[in-house]
């Protein structure tokens, strides 16, 4: 019984809700402070089976969450009380959708008796996000008939399963009066079972497995120069059979996510720029797996390959294909592949060439970098990456440094590689960062650019929360130097202020503040003389930890250019 108090009423009809997705797999709940919100956020905060994180800045709780589905493909809560604390989620929100990447949002409002009538805090909640959620509910206001709460328990069914079957982020909007406050002593008696129910596996982790038609397995035979490519994917795609299938044709892999084979060809984006390079390793079928690739040179590659049978097994219903190829599309959804059917092929004449020319490439590569005397992004990528272990995870931020990771990344194959390249924003980065963080439960590094890093500075203020090393890499250009490789850079006029928009913060003075520990670099030697693994193994570095290498902008420009023209 809730008595005549309505806020127990209230309480009761959020603890069922949460109960549910308890139930069903949840284990991350992500409270920024408010009012209105009170009634999901005592719900959450008496579940004793949740992990809660109470992140201030909305912006920032909505990437940690994401940053949590990333790593686990369940999605994590989002609760925030309502008017603009609402609207801060929603660069987080486009990104869960276009990345494929499960998050439920509960939103507290206002009761349709204040909406539209200038009460305080009160704005058109409902479909904020527009099409974006694969799932959106306006809930209503408490009930407490056995009909209302079953309503609910159902509700938190539908919204857990579509956030995962979908692959997307769920919205749930939750309108409350008051009294939000149930009374102490009822609080008390609202309690969650000692002993947590296990999700039903069936409907939480269950995928058939895809069969190939006589189709494609008849083009796969035949192929003498089959290609894997793998743009970004969803959390719980199948990279095993992404594997097995490279392993049994013998075909090179080029990937913008992790797929820890011996047929991954590193480095590609050097050398795959280069059109006799691109004559000489163009396949006769293409296997294309996940979202659209976001790598120039990927997007040169499939325009001079097409036409060639491209196959695209793709992990959401959106289209992936960008370039306007000749393809065909296999609902994939990251289900396990069936390669009993699959011939294996014997010759590793087309392996090779691949191999050697990225040995080659390679070879020049380190030539070009060694002349070069400024400290370089270059020389960050190549000094650092290599010094990464299997046993730690990597994310890399968009603009630059996801372009280099793929022109000068070293890292061993195998360690997780993460990005946020739904839509490619730099906002969240560092929030996305601590999510994978708190959700792996392992120790981690990202590396970033300056811009990216002052975008969500904000994330620092979360600092505490981790218990594992978490580096940050900061890669201080001076500010927005993606925009030299564009030809905007020739109008000298307006480039500067307009589009590089060079900063001069004092980065660490910034961390300081925040009582994190700091490291700069500034020059090539400190850069040779740093150890990353031993920065890890510091006692006082358990935690997160910050790393700024201070980089010349033209120097790092040059070099790139000289390894776009590598022939």
């Amino acid at each position: 019984m809730t008595s005549s108090n309505p806020g127990n009423l209230v309480f009761n009809w959020t603890a069922t809700f949460f109960r549910t997705l308890q139930q069903l797999g949840v284990q991350h709940v992500i409270i920024s402070p408010g009012s209105r919100s009170t009634p999901l956020t005592l719900a959450a905060a008496t579940n004793k089976h949740f992990q809660k994180h109470v992140i201030l800045d909305e912006r920032s709780a909505a990437f940690t969450a994401l940053g949590i589905g990333k790593a686990t493909n369940t999605p994590a809560v989002l609760i925030c009380t309502s008017g603009t604390a609402v609207a801060n989620y929603y660069p987080a929100v486009i990104e869960a959708r276009k990345s494929g990447v499960p998050i439920i949002l509960a939103t507290a409002d206002r009761p349709p008796n204040r909406r539209a009538t200038g009460a305080n805090q009160a704005i058109d909640q409902l479909k904020i996000f527009g099409d974006y959620p694969v799932f959106f509910h306006e809930v209503g206001e408490a009930g407490n008939s056995e009909e209302d709460l079953e309503r609910l328990e159902i509700l938190g069914q539908q919204a857990f399963e579509a956030s995962k079957n979908k692959r997307g982020p769920v919205h749930l909007n939750f309108p409350f009066r008051k009294p939000l406050e149930p009374d102490p002593k009822y609080l008390q008696t609202i309690s969650t079972p000692d002993k947590k129910e296990q999700p039903d596996s069936d409907k939480t982790t269950y995928k058939e497995t895809q069969h190939l038609s006589d189709g494609l397995l008849n083009k796969i035979s035949k192929a003498q120069n089959p290609l894997i490519i793998v743009g970004p994917l969803a959390p719980g795609d199948n990279t095993d059979s992404i594997r097995a299938i490279a392993e049994k044709i013998n075909a090179p892999i080029i990937a913008e996510s992790n797929i820890d084979s011996k047929h991954v060809i590193k480095q590609f984006s050097g050398f795959l720029r280069n059109e006799q390079n691109l004559e000489n390793l163009a396949p006769d079928l293409i296997l294309r797996f996940g979202f659209q690739p976001t790598a120039k040179s990927i997007e040169i590659g499939l325009e001079q390959w097409n036409p060639v049978y491209h196959y695209h097994f793709a992990s959401t219903h959106a289209l992936q294909n960008a370039t306007l190829s000749e393809i065909s599309s296999i609902p994939w959804f990251g289900r396990p592949i069936a390669t009993d059917k699959i011939h294996s092929k014997n010759s590793d004449q087309w392996l090779n060439k691949w191999k050697e020319t990225k040995s080659d490439y390679q070879e020049y590569a380190n030539k070009q970098i060694t002349e070069e005397s400024p400290l370089t992004d270059g020389h960050v990528y190549d000094h650092l990456t290599p010094q990464l272990t299997r046993d730690l995870f990597l994310m890399v931020s968009n603009s630059f440094p996801a372009r280099d990771i793929n022109l000068f990344g070293k890292q061993p194959t195998g360690i997780p590689l993460y990005l946020n390249r739904g839509t490619s924003g730099i906002d969240g980065i560092t929030s996305t960062a601590f999510g994978l963080s708190l959700a792996l439960d392992k120790a981690g590094v990202l590396i970033t650019g300056d811009l990216a890093f002052l975008h969500d500075s904000n994330a620092l203020l979360n600092q505490q929360k981790l218990k594992l090393p978490l580096v940050i890499i900061v890669i201080n250009n001076s500010g927005g130097s993606i925009f030299r490789m564009l030809p905007i850079e020739q109008h000298e006029k307006y480039f500067t202020d307009y589009f590089e928009t060079p900063q001069s913060v004092d980065i660490r003075q910034m961390v300081q503040a925040h009582d994190i520990p700091f490291h700069s670099i500034e020059t090539f030697s400190e850069l040779h003389d740093f150890s990353l693994q031993r920065w890890m193994r510091n006692s006082n570095n358990n935690g997160l930890s910050i790393i700024e290498c201070k980089t010349d902008a033209d120097a790092s420009m040059k070099l790139r250019k000289k390894l776009w023209k590598y022939s």
